[in-house]
């Protein structure tokens, strides 16, 4: 839409007035008559950070032969065509044909924001302008204020600063995920440069909580593509200790060692502990030890309510144990022992067995076997050492039994011989195997063989009286 010459006149007279007038106008201008003249170049505006790579662009939509040409914001020329006029090694020529010049603007400085103008050496010469916006890139925010440990309940102001930002950078603060209110940020100009240093304060009123909690500085700033900047401040937080006291076990025993211990989290550590006993003297035989309260030996005159006071300097604070002695643990009492031990440590084992149950005895091989039964067996000594392995049977109807390793079995009916009529069968009995199995006899000679009379001759022929 063209603008009106009277708006022109009521513009302000200072120069950047009239040069954001004069951007205007051109663009309007050039806009009416792009879609008229296809020789008529065409640009846009760029917007790079400082260090980055912008590139220029200019095009026409039909080609008439004539040469395009790129000018900084001093009227330089920094290229004709294809050749390059600026000895400036950071312009490169990045795309040239009839139609369409581009060239490339590396580690881009703010002294290189300005318009740039892409001319069309026709009759008459045609141009097109394009701005290059040079973002200051914010320095990493910085962190003051804190520089030693504060204590509970007091406040704590911190600052955040940020240099060389353009336009000026957004600051925010948060405490872990929590955004917090800072006050307004100041902004300050740098002189004789583009760009702006800015600041922000924080107060906060700590507790104990805030201890070890970092505090984030945050800048925000468009020529940020690649996420924001950052800075972190722990904060530490002096407060008095929470005192608790440890069993060493939650089922102390009467005559057993036993010991409680102090355990305070404060900041600092508590260095200063002293021990009580509710409303009587400690135990003699209860000794402190720093943070620790050992008994040596518990007696139910142990119990009671114990207290520990620890100091660390900013403060103190006490905890408190109820120590209740258990009955010692009763050794078991089962009515049956059996043990069996190695006989490379103990030439005998001892089985004990109820007295309802007599010891049957019995030996022999075979079916052959003698009985006797004590009268009134409770427990026998019985040795477990290995015996030695029997000869070879020298009769294949003789058994032989190998002894087994010692092993707790019941002696099968098959092999309890008949009570005697004085006696009532006995109740199974359950004793090692080898003592089940009849003894190994000793080797019998085999039974004389017969000789084996000869053979019978055969029968003589008679004889024949000679001739």
């Amino acid at each position: 839409m063209p603008v009106p010459f009277e708006l022109v006149l009521k513009q302000p007279t200072h120069m950047h007035g009239v040069k954001k007038l004069t951007q205007i106008l051109t663009k309007e201008c050039y806009r009416a008559t792009r879609d008229d003249d296809p020789l008529q170049p065409v640009t846009s505006d760029e917007t790079v950070s400082v260090g980055g790579t912008v590139t220029l662009t200019c095009r026409v939509a039909e080609s008439d032969n004539s040469s395009l040409q790129w000018s900084n914001t001093a009227q330089q020329t920094l290229y004709f065509g294809e050749k390059r006029a600026l000895r400036d090694n950071r312009i490169q020529l990045h795309h040239s044909s009839p139609t369409e010049l581009s060239i490339n603007i590396g580690e881009v400085q703010l002294s290189d924001e300005g318009e740039y103008t892409c001319s069309l050496f026709t009759m008459p010469v045609r141009t097109a302008r394009a701005t290059v916006t040079v973002l200051g890139v914010p320095g990493k925010p910085q962190i003051s204020g804190f520089e030693n440990a504060v204590s509970e309940g007091s406040k704590v102001t911190l600052t955040c600063t940020s240099t060389g930002s353009k336009p000026p950078a957004k600051l925010r603060w948060y405490r872990g995920d929590e955004e917090l209110p800072g006050r307004p940020q100041m902004v300050q100009p740098v002189p004789d440069d583009p760009t702006y240093n800015v600041s922000s304060e924080l107060t906060l009123d700590v507790s104990r909580g805030d201890d070890n909690t970092f505090i984030t500085c945050v800048v925000n700033h468009p020529s940020l593509t690649h996420g924001d900047k950052r800075s972190e401040q722990a904060l530490a937080v002096l407060y008095s200790p929470d005192v608790q006291i440890l069993p060493e076990s939650n089922l102390p025993r009467e005559g057993e060692k036993f010991y409680l211990q102090c355990s305070g989290n404060g900041n600092p550590k508590p260095t200063t502990f002293m021990w009580e006993k509710k409303d009587e003297e400690l135990p003699p035989l209860a000794k402190v030890d720093g943070a620790f309260l050992r008994f040596e030996m518990l007696n139910k005159s142990d119990n009671g309510v114990y207290l520990c006071h620890a100091d660390n300097g900013i403060g103190n604070n006490q905890g408190e144990y109820t120590l209740l002695v258990q009955d010692p643990m009763e050794p078991d009492s089962p009515d049956t022992t059996l043990s069996f031990l190695d006989s490379t440590t103990s030439p005998s084992s001892t089985i004990s067995l109820p007295s309802s149950s007599p010891l049957d005895v019995f030996s022999g091989s075979g079916s052959d076997y003698s009985y006797s039964s004590p009268p009134d067996l409770t427990s026998t000594s019985i040795p477990t050492s290995p015996l030695p392995p029997p000869p070879p049977s020298p009769h294949p109807l003789t058994p032989h039994f190998l002894p087994p390793p010692p092993r707790l079995t019941c002696r099968p009916p098959s092999l309890n011989p008949p009570p005697l009529p004085s006696q009532t069968p006995s109740s199974p009995t359950c004793l090692p195997l080898q003592l089940l199995l009849p003894p190994p006899q000793a080797s019998l000679p085999p039974p004389p063989i017969p000789p084996t009379p000869p053979p019978p001759l055969p029968p003589l022929l008679p004889q024949l009286p000679s001739r």
